[in-house]
């Protein structure tokens, strides 16, 4: 997964700089669902929430914070 949310970082938001995504482990995969990862861009520490969208494992990242 944070391999997936730094490329959404880069090719969707345009972030430059993505460094480090730390996930939490073991997140419940329900629809609606969300929890935090944490970023860094340009060396600063940002957040990003993860909101799962289906129980397939469908998932939004939103832009950082």
């Amino acid at each position: 997964m944070q391999a997936d949310v730094r490329k959404i970082l880069t090719e969707t938001y345009q972030v430059n700089e993505v460094g480090d995504v730390l996930c939490p482990s073991n997140q419940k995969v329900e629809d609606g669902s969300t929890f935090t990862c944490t970023v860094q861009v340009a060396g600063e520490g940002k957040t990003v929430t993860i909101t799962v969208t289906g129980e397939d494992g469908r998932y939004e990242v939103g832009a950082p914070a």
